[in-house]
C-alpha cells in the first residue's frame, strides 16, 4: 500500500502541478512540504485534511471563478 506522500508526489507529477502551489494550498511552508513529500516528516491534522481536499480536486478553479477574477 502506498503512503499518502507517495500518492501526492505521483499526482503532482502526472498533473504538472508545482510543489510550491501544493504547499501553499495545504498551508505548509515549502521546505517542510518538500521533506513531507520525501517521507522525512509529518504534517499536522489540518494539513492532512487539506491534502485530501486537494486530491479531491478542490484546488481546481471553475471557469466562472476564473472569468470573474
Amino acid at each position: 500500500m502506498e503512503k499518502l506522500n507517495e500518492i501526492v508526489r505521483c499526482y503532482l507529477t502526472e498533473n504538472g502541478i508545482r510543489n510550491d502551489f501544493f504547499a501553499d494550498y495545504i498551508g505548509c511552508d515549502h521546505p517542510k512540504c518538500t521533506r513531507w513529500l520525501q517521507g522525512k516528516c509529518k504534517l499536522n491534522t489540518e494539513q492532512v485534511k487539506r491534502v485530501h481536499e486537494f486530491l479531491a480536486g478542490n484546488h481546481i478553479k471553475k471557469v466562472e471563478d476564473v472569468v470573474k477574477g
